[in-house]
Parts: C-alpha cells; structure tokens; sequence
C-alpha cells in the first residue's frame, strides 16, 4: 500500500489549511509530510500514535471508530481508520473560514484504497 499510499496523497494534498500528515501503514511503518513551520514531521508522527493508540482502545468497549477528530485552539486534527490497521491523520489549521470536506473527502478515499 505504500506506493499507493505515497501517489494518492500526491494528487489531492496539500489543500487550503493542511499544516501536516501523518500516515502508519497496515505493517506499522509511519511517514509523514509538513506544510507549515509549526508542526515537524516527529511531531505529526507522535501525535499520529497516541491517536491511533486511543481509537484502538476504543475496541475494548465494542467501539470501532471509522473517523475520528478534535479541536484545538489553533488546529483540527482528523483521523481515518481503516480495518487493516492502517490510518492516516491530517493536521488542518483551525480556521473559521477553512470548510472540514476536503479533509473529509480525503479520508473517505482513503478508507477506499485496496490493500
């Protein structure tokens, strides 16, 4: 997946407001891309864990999240899970004149990628 991976992020981002992405593939491998100053690819890769971390915890209450997001002062994070373990987190800017459906277009094909 990660030639896939790689030409698919190629042809839709960067997108008005993305600051960074991080991706960790079904075989555990993370890579990542910073648009902005204010997050490092370590960083986008860290956060991307402990996310990724908290969604699968969510399985031991019978909980399996497809999407998942949050809000910050200064940033939105989305989250896109895929049933072979793969996910890929955009770091978007939070601002009120940014709309969340490129980021959310961008995770409903990803969750659409073959394997």
């Amino acid at each position: 997946m990660n030639g896939s991976l790689e030409e698919f992020l190629a042809g839709r981002l960067p997108f008005p407001g993305l600051a960074a992405w991080s991706a960790r593939l079904s075989d555990h491998t993370t890579t990542s891309h910073c648009y902005s100053d204010w997050f490092a690819a370590q960083q986008a890769e860290q956060t991307l864990g402990r996310l990724a971390l908290a969604a699968d915890s969510l399985g031991n209450h019978r909980i399996q999240p497809v999407r998942l997001s949050w809000v910050f002062e200064h940033a939105r994070i989305y989250l896109g899970l895929r049933r072979d373990g793969a996910c890929l987190a955009l770091f978007v800017e939070n601002r009120p004149d940014l709309s969340p459906t490129a980021a959310e277009n961008v995770l409903d094909e990803f969750a659409q990628l073959p394997a």
